[in-house]
């Protein structure tokens, strides 16, 4: 392996080797922060978030490069290996791979006799692995002012190192059958919400996959019934029934439209919970800046399918993209990896886009 490939593979495996489950992230957090250089000054610091930045200079655009080091529960993953090329183990692709590569661009920009072409500044942070109530990210949009200064924020989510524009949202529904319990034996004596639910959660399994272009990318919107319950009893007709719907909404619809698209179907006597929502990212395909990062790696642009953090950059007016080394694909799996080479590849095309070599 070259130098750099040799490093990136070390350092992710280093970040892979410290358990960082969330809730439980205090040594990784603290590990990074020792990593950082010191030309990168502390702007924000709170228990699960942290902004560094090196000093603005007049007429150059901010850049923010952002990656969580929280990981979901180990499954016999941990410790991590180097194996055939890749870097395995909890948390390699998603997200410590990217992680590594951030780490990494900033302490060799701090040892190049190089003047980057944008200024820069790290957001690590923790806790993404959980509902979106958990996030330490409101509180660092309220409180750090350089955040607000970019230009463009990256998040080193797993990309397969494609840029991916834009997010869906995701919003939860409950919907509530109700109906009169009774003997199984007398069922005529009872009104089943189990029989309800399996006639009204019709409109909702057959909405059809709709797609949506955006910015010039097609996002699917999807819906599903992810989670039903009901009964208490072999022997006895249940009067309450319960599914959760989850719908993957596009950018062209606001969280209200979402909210009151899947309303419509709810059937006469059932009820709707709303149970939680993060709405879509804005698509930010003809960012000048965005343009500049696929240059600089010769990168395909893509839609993101799912939710992630740039939202919370986007509903704030901030462009932001996900790109990052790892392979969806591998994210939360047990045999998680990241391929040496695609470290590489994520660093060198932040590099010339960095320092300006495209």
């Amino acid at each position: 392996m070259s130098d750099l490939s040799n490093r990136l593979a070390e350092r992710t495996l280093e970040l892979v080797n410290i358990p960082s489950e969330s809730r439980n992230e205090a040594e990784i957090a603290a590990h990074v922060r020792s990593l950082v250089p010191a030309s990168f000054a502390p702007e924000y610091e709170s228990e699960d978030a942290f902004v560094w930045a090196r000093p603005r200079r007049e007429g150059r655009q901010l850049v923010i490069l952002a990656g969580h080091y929280d990981t979901v529960p180990a499954q016999g993953n941990v410790p991590g290996r180097i194996v055939d090329g890749v870097v395995a183990g909890l948390g390699a692709s998603d997200m410590k791979g990217g992680l590594a590569v951030m780490l990494e661009l900033a302490r060799a920009l701090d040892e190049a006799d190089v003047e980057p072409e944008v200024d820069l500044a790290l957001i690590a942070f923790g806790k993404e692995e959980l509902p979106a109530e958990h996030s330490p990210l409101p509180a660092l949009f309220d409180d750090s002012r350089v955040v607000h200064e970019a230009g463009l924020a990256i998040l080193l989510e797993p990309t397969d190192n494609t840029i991916q524009a834009g997010c869906l949202g995701n919003l939860n529904a409950r919907i509530v059958f109700h109906g009169v319990s009774g003997h199984s034996a007398r069922p005529w004596t009872a009104d089943n919400a189990i029989a309800k639910a399996l006639d009204g959660l019709r409109a909702f399994a057959e909405i059809a996959p709709r797609p949506v272009e955006v910015g010039g990318l097609t996002f699917t919107e999807v819906a599903s019934i992810t989670q039903i319950k009901g009964g208490i009893a072999s022997n006895v007709i249940p009067d309450r029934a319960e599914a959760v719907v989850n719908f993957r909404y596009a950018p062209d619809r606001s969280p209200s439209s979402a909210d009151a698209y899947l309303r419509s179907l709810v059937p006469a006597g059932a009820t709707y919970e709303h149970a939680g929502d993060s709405p879509p990212a804005r698509v930010v395909t003809s960012s000048p800046l965005v343009q500049r990062l696929r240059a600089a790696g010769d990168l395909a642009l893509e839609p993101k399918q799912a939710w992630t953090n740039v939202a919370d950059f986007t509903s704030r007016g901030i462009d932001a993209v996900n790109f990052g080394p790892g392979a969806t694909r591998y994210a939360h799996r047990r045999d998680e990896q990241v391929e040496i080479t695609a470290l590489e590849r994520a660093f060198e095309s932040l590099w010339r886009f960095l320092t300006g070599t495209v």
